[in-house]
């Protein structure tokens, strides 16, 4: 073990690991028996705290002090699924240590539900909480539902979200330089996209990544007890952005029985497609520019044949 000198700074987890622990102490009351590095990025942690009576709470820290917006979002959301019959995580504190923004909340006990056999059974489930998300009403479009302070806000139209916050033209420009798609294709994208801007359809909350990333599922019998990451939810109209997301990455029998446990019928889904075809397009934009920026021409080269349709063996 690597120990800091007597005119050394101490390494930047090693701070965050006590301060998680003071988090705890000071905010449920009691110094937790246990504290364990979940990992997490260049800005944010995760620890899991055991309490008395094997009790465990997850701590979620930031470095960014306008994370605390995003946390509270995040609550709200959680709070609006759970009341629709959603099982979420409870939140327990939310706040601000030595400016940095916390978040305390229950353990989802379980297993990721990537490690569970029969994802067909997770992702019909699945299908089902989010048709239950999707009769949440929610007002204005955008991500800074359920959350307030400088620079969020809700847009009163679908089509200024469009062209404020997902910037549209940026992508398209982007997607129309490097030929990802046909002439045809393009043509068919233009139509569908003209015709969104005109929608004047209710918004409802989104996850926003309903995956099986984001799912715990009992390890006893596959059944969900948990939907995590609401992160990225958002206000937008129903079921497309959630549905774009959630299908894009399953095959055709995983993708069945998702729109199944959704219900949709077959030919409401091939109805939907044309918008979900675009909202893929636009949310994978960022993914080329990543590649572009890092200078990955393989990976670009294989971005463009997913969203050319290569991978899809139908006719």
């Amino acid at each position: 073990m690597v120990t800091a000198g007597p005119h050394e700074a101490p390494a930047p987890a090693d701070t965050d690991h006590r301060l998680a622990a003071r988090i705890v102490r000071r905010h449920l009351g009691e110094r937790p028996r246990r504290l364990q590095a979940l990992g997490g990025g260049l800005n944010n942690e995760v620890y899991r705290a055991e309490l008395k009576g094997q009790e465990h709470v997850v701590v979620r820290l930031h470095s960014d002090p306008d994370k605390l917006a995003d946390y509270r979002k995040e609550d709200w959301a959680m709070d609006q699924a759970r009341a629709a019959g959603v099982p979420t995580p409870r939140v327990l504190e939310i706040g601000l240590e030595r400016d940095r923004p916390f978040m305390i909340l229950e353990e989802a006990r379980g297993i990721l539900a990537t490690h569970w056999s029969d994802s067909a059974s997770v992702l019909r489930e699945l299908g089902q909480y989010a048709a239950r998300i999707h009769r949440i009403r929610s007002h204005g479009f955008g991500r800074a539902i359920g959350s307030t302070g400088p620079g969020r806000q809700l847009w009163p139209r679908w089509a200024e979200f469009l062209d404020n916050e997902l910037h549209v033209d940026e992508r398209l420009q982007l997607l129309e330089s490097l030929h990802v798609l046909p002439d045809a294709g393009w043509q068919a994208l233009q139509a569908t996209l003209e015709q969104m801007r005109g929608w004047k359809r209710r918004p409802v909350l989104q996850h926003g990544d309903l995956r099986l990333k984001n799912v715990i599922v009992s390890p006893e019998d596959g059944r969900i007890v948990a939907l995590l990451d609401w992160d990225n939810c958002l206000s937008a109209p129903p079921p497309y952005w959630d549905l774009a997301i959630a299908l894009h990455d399953l095959g055709p029998d995983d993708k069945e029985a998702f729109l199944e446990g959704y219900g949709l019928s077959p030919p409401r889904f091939e109805r939907l497609a044309p918008v979900m075809r675009v909202l893929n397009l636009l949310n994978y934009a960022w993914a080329i520019q990543q590649a572009l920026d890092a200078g990955e021409r393989k990976r670009v080269a294989w971005l463009k044949a997913r969203l050319r349709g290569v991978f899809d063996m139908a006719f």
